[in-house]
């Protein structure tokens, strides 16, 4: 019998895709990345349950002839096997990052794939509740308990994020504008302008322009409504701390005509959902490349603020500091 396909769902931005896949031996949940990533990531599988008598030995003939390979015997928490999935029981639950999925039946969680695993490579790594055991070869792990395994407090945690942003009645934009410009306002004073950039996509993201007789600032706000992908694998558990940021940049006004300033906001609009329609992230060192520029600069440089630059204290956004970097012309 050939694979039946349960469920499909893209991410937030269409990177990457969710798909739930069983047959009549095996089910399976699979992270595919969109065409244009196919040449730098790979599909990541998740097992989630054998739906015939498992086998002694890993399934070894089943790869050999393309198929998904059936979980061993001692490894699954089912060796008779158990019932086959049904589409309208699966629930996909995306990380807040994007680049990482849970999937959950009947609101029970029942595989995870981290977005870690996306950017590793070794090998690809899941986790599933049927899976009681694994050795040094193996791509399943189990997925225990809250209490042993951090993934199901980050699964209930970005449930709780999803649900929230997605009722329409929500007010945390509403809570969270006024925040950033608040912060903003206090070193800046009042906001000449405000620019919606999101363009009309979630999450809501703005530009709100300052000036004063000698300099134009233009700063992002809302870009830290989302962690940026990527950072667990640099930080560890130091990621809470580096994984939000927003965007700012200085415009003297004698070196830059109002024309240009607003070619290069248009250019920060776009650096602003960069990290997640890209499957990357921004920090301190990061350079892009921007024609708008006056020459002979043709890139920006990202650094945390210099003794030079506003000190402006950022929002804490949910729960994590927020990393404000400035954007620099270089030559590079």
């Amino acid at each position: 019998m050939d694979p039946v396909m349960l469920i499909e769902q893209a991410n937030n931005r269409g990177t990457l895709y969710a798909v739930v896949e069983q047959d009549d031996r095996v089910a399976y949940f699979y992270l595919y990345p969109s065409e244009l990533f196919t040449n730098k990531y790979s599909p990541r599988p998740c097992w989630l349950r054998n739906l015939k008598a498992a086998p002694h030995k890993k399934d070894v003939q089943a790869m050999r002839e393309g198929m998904a390979p059936m979980l061993e015997a001692a490894w699954c928490s089912h060796p008779e096997g158990k019932e086959p999935l049904e589409a309208d029981r699966i629930e996909i639950v995306w990380t807040e990052e994007g680049d990482g999925a849970a999937l959950l039946y009947d609101g029970a969680l029942l595989g995870v794939i981290p977005g870690w695993t996306l950017y590793s490579d070794e090998r690809a790594v899941a986790y599933a509740t049927d899976c009681t055991g694994a050795d040094d070869n193996s791509i399943v792990f189990p997925l225990g308990t809250p209490a042993t395994n951090t993934l199901h407090a980050k699964v209930e945690k970005a449930a709780a994020f999803w649900k929230e942003w997605s009722d329409e009645t929500n007010q945390a934009w509403g809570m969270l504008q006024p925040q950033y410009l608040h912060a903003y306002e206090a070193v800046l004073g009042e906001t000449t302008k405000y620019y919606a950039i999101d363009g009309d996509q979630w999450p809501p993201m703005g530009l709100a322009r300052f000036e004063n007789n000698e300099t134009v600032y233009l700063i992002t706000l809302g870009m830290s409504i989302r962690p940026m992908p990527v950072i667990e694998i640099f930080y560890n558990d130091n990621a809470p701390a580096f994984r939000r940021a927003e965007l700012a940049m200085a415009f003297p006004k004698k070196d830059f005509p109002e024309e240009q300033i607003m070619e290069v906001a248009a250019t920060i609009s776009g650096l602003a959902d960069r990290p997640w329609k890209t499957l990357s992230w921004f920090g301190t060192g990061h350079t892009v490349g921007v024609s708008a520029l006056p020459e002979p600069y043709n890139s920006l440089l990202l650094s945390a603020p210099a003794a030079t630059d506003p000190a402006i204290a950022m929002p804490v956004v949910y729960g994590d500091p927020v990393n404000l970097y400035w954007l620099t012309p270089v030559q590079r």
